[in-house]
């Protein structure tokens, strides 16, 4: 038996009117090594080295003494803040070893006494059990992610975004949509007029008088995406196309799939661009699930992922599309719905404000005009305008593209 076992079977033998005249002790303040050094005075515990009671005998030492305050017929209220006692059920969730919760308490002026009546009222809630037990299912699942997303890795087309001629659709859903690769289909919409017609004077020409929603002043929010609905503002295409052809680099304004129900009328002309998708969609449903995307060089979509498959079809200008595989999830830092905390992947600093960050692997594309970008459905992705751009996305695909509706709603 160590010096250390032997010490803490020592004060488990002391009598109970000992084990109170520790315990208010240590209410008061008194250092637990002070303590000791009387009960050693008192021949209640044989004297051990200094070395031990100032090192070893810490980890001991508090489970000893939340034994003792469990044993208590009436645990006291602690003076922990909201903040302290949120961190405490954390660490313990995360199983940060005990004597460094104690220290990381005591150095922001918390009593031992007080860490230890928290830890045995938190241990004993029901709430915190069923949150141990949901903690422990969220490792499992994102350890299973880590291996797939590790294994997956091995394959190149994983790492790196295939561009290939449109296949038909049963290859496409075998090779891509099935297995959640992304890929660019190089001329999906040559067919398309929009191709050759779209363009911010043709937007003025055939609707210039139309009244549309855009996203304003987003560059005085930095979670504007989050809250899109607050920057919704409309005006007529005309003024829009002004302000966009006027400016050489913004994000303050930009016509985005949110602004999609409110201008869906007023584009009707627009849409009879947009050809077939060959075999892969419904056209019926395409003006009803068919997003413009229409801003100055500049635009910015901050990271996070879509509910559903998506394509991008890119019809006027260039878009540097940063991708991030959906199984690396349990390192970008979900945050509320389909956000991110990290806004933008590319920024310098990111790593430093984000460590984990550094274990994913991002996937750059540079979107060309007439190229169409397979979007799969939890892929993460953020989206910048290189030109002044235009592009549709949609997501009637001919099969199950399912998602949306069973997303779970934030508690």
């Amino acid at each position: 038996m160590n010096q250390s076992e032997n010490l803490f079977r020592q004060f488990n033998n002391l009598s109970e009117e000992w084990k109170i005249w520790i315990v208010e002790n240590l209410e008061r303040g008194c250092a637990p090594t002070d303590l000791m050094h009387i009960l050693i005075k008192e021949g209640l515990i044989t004297s051990v080295q200094e070395a031990t009671i100032k090192q070893d005998i810490h980890p001991q030492y508090y489970t000893w003494l939340e034994q003792i305050v469990q044993q208590k017929q009436n645990l006291s209220t602690t003076t922990l803040n909201d903040a302290q006692k949120k961190w405490l059920a954390e660490a313990v969730l995360d199983q940060i070893p005990r004597i460094e919760i104690y220290h990381t308490l005591i150095t922001q002026g918390a009593n031992e006494i007080d860490i230890a009546i928290e830890l045995t009222q938190l241990k004993q809630h029901p709430y915190f059990q069923i949150a141990q037990q949901q903690h422990f299912l969220n490792r499992k699942r994102d350890w299973l992610l880590k291996t797939l997303d590790r294994f997956a890795r091995l394959n190149p087309n994983y790492r790196e975004i295939q561009r290939i001629p449109t296949p038909n659709f049963e290859q496409f859903v075998q090779d891509f949509y099935s297995r959640n690769l992304p890929v660019v289909l190089t001329n999906a919409i040559e067919h398309w007029d929009a191709l050759e017609k779209w363009s911010p004077q043709y937007f003025k020409d055939m609707v210039g008088d139309q009244e549309i929603e855009i996203q304003f002043n987003r560059e005085q929010d930095p979670l504007f995406e989050r809250n899109s609905i607050q920057h919704k503002t409309k005006m007529k295409m005309d003024d829009y196309v002004k302000l966009v052809t006027q400016t050489h680099h913004s994000n303050n304004f930009y016509m985005t799939a949110n602004n999609a129900k409110a201008s869906q009328s007023s584009l009707t002309k627009l849409f009879e661009d947009i050809g077939n998708f060959h075999s892969y969609t419904d056209h019926t449903q395409m003006a009803k699930r068919s997003f413009i995307w229409f801003g100055p060089k500049g635009a910015f979509t901050p990271l996070h992922h879509d509910l559903t498959n998506n394509f991008l079809a890119q019809i006027y200008g260039k878009k540097k599309v940063t991708l991030i595989p959906a199984l690396q999830v349990p390192n970008l830092y979900n945050d509320i719905a389909v956000f991110s905390q990290i806004v933008d992947p590319n920024d310098p600093n990111t790593v430093e404000s984000f460590p984990q960050f550094q274990q994913c692997s991002k996937i750059e594309c540079i979107l060309e005009k007439g190229e169409t970008l397979f979007i799969p459905l939890g892929w993460w992705h953020c989206v910048e305008s290189l030109d002044i751009s235009i592009s549709v996305s949609f997501t009637h695909f001919n099969i199950d593209n399912g998602g949306a509706e069973t997303f779970p709603s934030a508690p």
